[in-house]
């Protein structure tokens, strides 16, 4: 955000409950007046003017008190995307009849033939003072009970943190079901300016189509066709194959026939059942300082890339269950130790004893990488004692 020169607030939730919640905090934690733009994560736009004037529309009619939603142009019976009726078509903007969820084949030719059905993008529109007034009305017990966790937030720097506890207490519930489907009055813009769903790998798949051997790997196929295949570094060779979407990470790969993306979701609740961390967990996290890699986590010790950020500093923090030993593999590195402060060069390493302060830092202008092995009895991020931060977590 600073690089656009734009201003932002940070609404975090130490774990999710749906769309409607978010919207009704974003809401909450802006002026009545505003104008709010909601938009999943998920998506690819390609014509970013077209989508530009369509905003701009939509802020115009929201301006009015009505709820704003864009509509995309069905061009097939797609069973993977939530319909919209409108009561006319070919309207510049369109009076909202109903919203249904994602239809079985025949029902989405029917819609398709009807020729007044759009693909529901996600995307929303909405006066701040007009949303909050809505879930009053249609969700008066999410209301409250977000209410009452707006109130116990955190607040630390640029960021408000609804806690779990709280948020607990809150109906996890999309805004589709929550609002959508009872409110009254909703316009939609009708909007074919490139847009795609890219939540799953068939989309996806289908935008990086110029790519189809994929990326980030060497891929060598044979007597194979129709198959798109993402590498994360391992060499990748395929035979007789067809109709496949492969997908090779650092932890994980996934196979799947073209079409049947949607039942990845299944393979998650499964090995969320079998308590997989592959579920939960991926092997590299990002944070404020820059980022780590976990590169071994086994029963006697745990071993992590650090990359630590031009300017950036990790927290002066101690350990209860671990002691550390660092390697400076790249980069000019500056370390507290116990009250001493130290400057290490690459290829220069440090004990942490266990429950020594320390902390880790660049006062460079270059990335500084520093291997980590952990040695003790537990490796988890909990055990963690920040004596100071400055990022005030």
């Amino acid at each position: 955000m600073d690089r656009l020169g734009v201003r932002a607030r940070y609404l975090l939730e130490e774990t999710g409950r749906n769309t409607a919640p978010a919207i009704w905090f974003a809401a909450r934690a802006s002026t009545p007046d505003d104008i709010l733009l909601i938009m999943p994560s998920d998506h690819w736009i390609e014509d970013i003017d077209s989508f530009s004037k369509a905003v701009a529309h939509g802020a115009e009619i929201c301006d009015s008190g009505r709820w704003v939603t864009f509509g995309i142009t069905a061009t097939d019976p797609a069973t993977g995307y939530g319909y919209i009726e409108v009561a006319e078509a070919g309207e510049e903007v369109a009076n909202v009849r109903s919203f249904t969820e994602k239809p079985d084949l025949a029902t989405a030719a029917s819609y398709l033939e009807a020729g007044n059905y759009f693909w529901n993008s996600g995307i929303f529109m909405v006066r701040a003072d007009v949303c909050l007034d809505s879930f009053d009305t249609h969700q008066p017990e999410l209301a409250a009970a977000a209410a009452r966790c707006w109130e116990s937030r955190d607040q630390r720097s640029d960021e408000d943190i609804l806690l779990k506890p709280d948020l607990e207490n809150v109906p996890s519930i999309s805004v589709d079901y929550a609002i959508m489907e009872r409110q009254d009055n909703i316009a939609l813009i009708p909007f074919d300016g490139g847009w795609s769903d890219v939540g799953s790998w068939d989309s996806l798949s289908k935008l990086m189509a110029e790519n189809a051997t994929g990326t980030g790997g060497d891929v060598v196929l044979v007597e194979s066709q129709n198959v798109f295949v993402h590498g994360s570094g391992r060499t990748i060779a395929g035979i007789g194959l067809e109709d496949l979407i492969i997908i090779d990470d650092d932890d994980a790969t996934l196979i799947v026939r073209k079409g049947q993306t949607e039942h990845v979701k299944t393979v998650i609740d499964q090995l969320m059942t079998a308590n997989k961390a592959v579920a939960t967990q991926h092997s590299f996290e990002y944070r404020p300082w820059g980022m780590f890699e976990n590169l071994l986590d086994s029963d006697v010790c745990k071993v992590k890339r650090l990359t630590v950020d031009p300017g950036q500093h990790l927290s002066l923090q101690y350990h209860h269950r671990r002691s550390e030993h660092w390697v400076v593999v790249q980069g000019t590195a500056t370390v507290q130790l116990d009250g001493e402060r130290l400057t290490l060069e690459a290829g220069h390493s440090i004990d942490i004893p266990l429950g020594a302060h320390h902390a880790l830092g660049n006062d460079t202008d270059q990335p500084v990488i520093v291997i980590e092995v952990q040695m003790g009895s537990y490796f988890g991020e909990d055990d963690i004692v920040r004596v100071s931060d400055p990022y005030n977590r």
